[in-house]
């Protein structure tokens, strides 16, 4: 059996990870999805909440587990016995801070780091972008899952 990680903040759940996940999705017999934790990030939307959205947005995707992990992708990839780390590239900039986490993690972990392009109509779109028109009291709603646009009003519109 293949198995693969797809990791992210989520910060939130954007049509573009979907997306991307979706694409994941289909390489591998069963696909991990990692609601990960990063020091150096504060979330304006609790851990929690942040994976049952996430849960709720992937809830059709058979072969998907959507969990939560506070440490290096590379041990949890070891812990599920993972080959295969799935990173989504949107433009150069992901491409280049991707191949830098792929090049770091080739020292903890002998597993492959495959690249999925987003989609073009969703390329355009982050979690960053998201968090932005909300603070300044813009229509999101299309960057985001519908049955998590309520949610996300609720945590980054103020």
């Amino acid at each position: 059996m293949r198995i693969g990680v797809y990791a992210g903040s989520f910060c939130p759940v954007t049509c573009g990870h979907v997306d991307a996940i979706q694409k994941a999705s289909r390489l591998v017999d069963k696909l991990y999805v990692v609601m990960g934790v990063n020091a150096n990030k504060q979330y304006q939307i609790p851990s929690n909440v942040r994976l049952d959205m996430l849960k709720l947005a992937l809830n059709g995707l058979n072969n998907v587990e959507v969990v939560s992990f506070d440490g290096m992708m590379t041990d949890f990839c070891k812990q599920v016995n993972a080959t295969v780390m799935i990173k989504s590239i949107r433009n150069a900039m992901d491409l280049q801070s991707v191949i830098d986490i792929a090049d770091i993690n080739d020292n903890f972990w002998d597993g492959e780091t495959v690249f999925v392009v987003g989609s073009k109509k969703y390329r355009h779109i982050s979690s960053s972008v998201v968090r932005e028109l909300a603070g300044l009291k813009q229509d999101f709603s299309q960057y985001v899952p519908d049955c998590c646009l309520d949610t996300i009003t609720k945590y980054l519109v103020k």
